[in-house]
Order: structure tokens, then C-alpha cells, then sequence
């Protein structure tokens, strides 16, 4: 059973997808989450800050598990890096609804300070990211590569790949009223082909190891 305070992050998440950050009120919040408005206020103190504990509230569970690859010690580099898009894959896919809530805020381009914070909590998992492309740079599995940037494929093309189903269906020709973001086959493409495309990217090629 769910405590208060994420009673009202699990109804912010369904407010906020229904009628966007400035379309949802902290009265409807609290309606939302059977509580009242004053407990709003003392768990978040406002709504802004509400919308930044949930951001954190999905980046957490990604973060351990990145953290968990990293102390894998069995695991050479790129092993890490396909875990890591599996994952990657599965909580996306799972979580869409918060995905395109998030990337439709983001997009705004308004609410500085609370952007700012939303990307540094963003940030910190990008940061277990980077240290797996690091680590197989330093053992010399991973050509030198820009990680910065990388990360940003990765994660763009992700977000791009599982945000609009009208748009996917276009472009791979598949019907919407039967397509999936969270269909296998669908998900086995998307992480076939990122897989493939960090190997060709990251690995040394035959004539480059030579």
C-alpha cells in the first residue's frame, strides 16, 4: 500500500498526463489523491517542487540499477552497456506516460529554475552512464569517444523512439490501433539496434586493433 506522499506523486503522474503541469491544480491534486491541500504543501511546498520529487520519485529506481551495473565486476564493458539498454528499454517503454510528461514540460522552454533542477536530477543518472563508457575507455575496450554525447544518442534516441505512436507507426509502417511501445517485438528492435549501433560506435574496428 502506497504512503501519502506517493499516493500524491502517483496521482500528480496521472494529472499531470491528462491536462499538463499548468493545466492540473493543487486542488485537483489533492482531490486526485484524497488527501488535503495542506498536505500537499507539507510534503512538496508547492506544485513545482512536486513535479521535481516526481522526476526524481522515476530517475531513482534507473539510477540504483545503473549503479548496480557499475559494481559489476564480472561484466567487461560492453556487457555493461547492453544491460544498461535493456533496462534503459523496459523502463521507458514502462513508464511512457511519465516519458512524454516529462518531455512535453522540458520542451516548454519555461520555468527555469525548475528545469534546472529536473536536469540535474537527469544528470546524476547520466553520470552512471558515463562512467561504463569511462571504465571501457580506460581498460582500452572502448575506443576514445565523446560520452557526453553519446549518452545523448542514446538516451534521444530512446525518447524519440517510444514518444509518439503516431509517428513510430509511420515510420515502420505499423498499424496504431494495434501498436505497442511495450510490444517484444518492438522492443527487441529498438535494443537490437542500439546495441548495434554503441558496438559500432564504441568498439575498435578490426583495422583500427591491428
Amino acid at each position: 500500500m502506497l504512503d501519502k506522499r506517493d499516493q500524491i506523486l502517483e496521482a500528480a503522474e496521472e494529472l499531470f498526463a491528462q491536462k499538463g503541469f499548468e493545466g492540473t491544480s493543487v486542488r485537483d491534486l489533492a482531490k486526485k489523491a484524497k488527501v488535503n491541500v495542506a498536505m500537499i504543501s507539507y510534503y512538496f511546498g508547492s506544485k513545482e517542487k512536486l513535479f521535481e520529487s516526481l522526476v526524481e520519485y522515476r530517475a531513482a529506481f534507473l539510477r540504483e540499477k545503473l549503479q548496480l551495473i557499475n559494481r559489476e565486476e564480472v561484466l567487461d564493458p560492453i556487457s555493461k552497456i547492453e544491460m544498461l539498454i535493456d533496462f534503459y528499454v523496459d523502463r521507458i517503454t514502462s513508464q511512457s506516460r511519465f516519458s512524454r510528461i516529462l518531455h512535453r514540460e522540458l520542451s516548454l522552454q519555461q520555468r527555469s529554475e525548475m528545469h534546472n533542477a529536473i536536469a540535474d536530477i537527469i544528470l546524476r543518472n547520466a553520470h552512471e552512464m558515463r562512467k561504463i563508457i569511462q571504465e571501457g575507455i580506460r581498460k582500452k575496450v572502448f575506443r576514445k569517444m565523446d560520452a557526453e554525447m553519446l549518452i545523448a544518442t542514446l538516451v534521444g534516441t530512446t525518447m524519440q523512439a517510444t514518444n509518439s505512436k503516431e509517428m513510430v507507426c509511420k515510420l515502420i509502417g505499423s498499424d496504431p490501433q494495434k501498436f505497442s511501445f511495450n510490444d517484444t517485438r518492438y522492443k527487441n528492435r529498438l535494443k537490437n539496434y542500439l546495441k548495434d549501433l554503441m558496438r559500432t560506435t564504441l568498439l575498435y574496428s578490426k583495422k583500427q586493433s591491428a
